[in-house]
């Protein structure tokens, strides 16, 4: 990766950064819009044109949750998600309603 004005990461269009490594850029504000998370399975997330790098952020933070869970791995949820309801990006929200058990 080559380095960027104001010490932040730049990746290739082409170069997808591993699920640990693009959540730690994301976290670190090291990011750019142009970065590309590995998501596994030959997905790759990015950021759309109407996105923002914090719906990036709250996607791949998912697919680990997610990753942790089919592997059944112990699973603990942040501090900040604890007391009262997140706030959830339109696509972020999308996604979560299409998982949800219809009644």
């Amino acid at each position: 990766m080559a380095e960027g004005q104001a010490g932040v990461q730049e990746t290739s269009v082409n170069s997808p950064v591993p699920l640990e490594e693009g959540i730690a850029l994301l976290e670190s504000g090291g990011a750019t819009k142009t970065i590309r998370i590995d998501f596994g399975g030959g997905v790759h997330g990015s950021v759309s044109e109407a996105g923002t790098l914090e719906g990036l952020l709250q996607r791949a933070r998912g697919v680990r949750l997610i990753k942790m869970m089919a592997e059944r791995q112990s699973v603990d949820r942040p501090a900040h998600m604890r007391n009262g309801k997140p706030a959830l990006t339109p696509l972020v929200e999308e996604i979560l309603d299409a998982l949800r058990p219809s009644d």
